[in-house]
């Protein structure tokens, strides 16, 4: 491990700007990611997770606003790199998995081609190396011999995926971003992605951000979880913190929902958060998720959202919480890390 984090965010705002309005799509942020480390940015649809991914390679487009906040790398600044600067860091530094590999390929090229043209971009790499070495990471990620050759619509999506992954980690970076890699996938292909996922962890030794709104696979491979809900990290800790003793109610009625092996729809049914999301991007006063809460009190829709300490590792931003724990663990009240 480094002395320091491999990724630090610090308040990050990112909004965008519509014709016809403003969206907030992530409010002062923060977390940090060890070499080595795994952590899960949970959530519904809509929180702003990919948003939180696409501006740490500046992969924003021109509607989006990186507002404030700070995002360093092994200690270097990227908050205002050139076009140029990003070639160092996008695929070497920090590789990228999309939601919809399928979507993110090129169709006119075939599978292998892809990895060639991306080994080549980075690295002084004969076409006869290159496709070697792209070879190898299509078997490592479990492409058989002979789909080299085809074209990102002839493979099914978890394929898609699968190359998807080969090149995210072709140029061995030291942190690798999976964005929502098995949303679009059956329940065996996502079981199997996740395995993937993790043997490629250890093996290339790499940092590892995971986005996902599915908490039912997460636990298999994360070391961390920060949970985020309109733009906002509400909670974050340890994956036995979060998993055994959730502290925000938005965290409980995720794990709560989970459908497990006793569910039933009369005997045992599902749960459910009751409401659904604010509309994307609208800022509302106190805590965004107290339209939504059982527990909610007038203070929570309209004091500032503070967080509170449990430990020096679990942390959840919560009015009822801030006034159970005090000033909370240690000193008490910190930023989202």
């Amino acid at each position: 491990m480094a002395s320091g984090p491999l990724l630090e965010v610090k308040n990050l705002s990112v909004s965008y700007h519509l014709s016809s309005q403003i969206i907030h799509a992530v409010r002062n942020i923060s977390f940090q990611i060890s070499a080595g480390e795994t952590l899960a940015l949970v959530g519904e649809t809509g929180s702003g997770k990919s948003t939180c991914a696409l501006s740490l390679l500046g992969l924003l487009g021109h509607q989006a606003h990186l507002e404030s906040g700070e995002i360093l790398f092994d200690g270097r600044s990227l908050r205002h790199l050139k076009s140029r600067q990003w070639k160092s860091i996008r695929s070497r530094k920090i590789g990228i998995a999309f939601q919809n590999a399928c979507a993110a390929l090129n169709p006119i090229l075939s599978v292998e081609a892809h990895l060639i043209e991306t080994l080549q971009a980075h690295r002084k790499l004969s076409r006869k190396n290159a496709r070697i070495r792209a070879l190898e990471l299509l078997r490592e990620v479990g492409i058989p011999e002979g789909q080299e050759k085809l074209f990102p619509f002839e493979l099914s999506g978890g394929a898609c995926q699968r190359v998807g992954l080969a090149l995210a980690i072709c140029n061995n970076p030291s942190l690798l971003i999976a964005d929502e890699p098995i949303s679009a996938l059956d329940a065996v292909s996502q079981a199997r992605l996740i395995d993937l996922l993790q043997l490629l962890k250890q093996r290339h030794n790499v940092a590892l951000l995971l986005i996902s709104h599915d908490l039912l696979l997460i636990p298999q491979i994360a070391d961390r979880i920060s949970v985020m809900y309109q733009g906002m990290i509400l909670e974050s800790g340890l994956k036995e913190e979060i998993l055994a003793s959730p502290a925000h109610p938005y965290t409980q009625g995720l794990l709560a929902s989970r459908p497990d092996l006793q569910h039933h729809h009369e005997t045992h049914p599902l749960r459910s958060i009751s409401g659904s999301m604010p509309v994307s991007g609208e800022i509302l006063p106190g805590c965004p998720f107290a339209p939504r809460c059982a527990y909610s009190e007038p203070q929570c829709r309209q004091a500032a959202l503070e967080e509170t300490a449990l430990s020096r590792t679990h942390r959840a931003a919560c009015i009822r919480i801030s006034r159970r724990h005090g000033r909370g663990y240690g000193e008490g009240s910190a930023t989202n890390e």
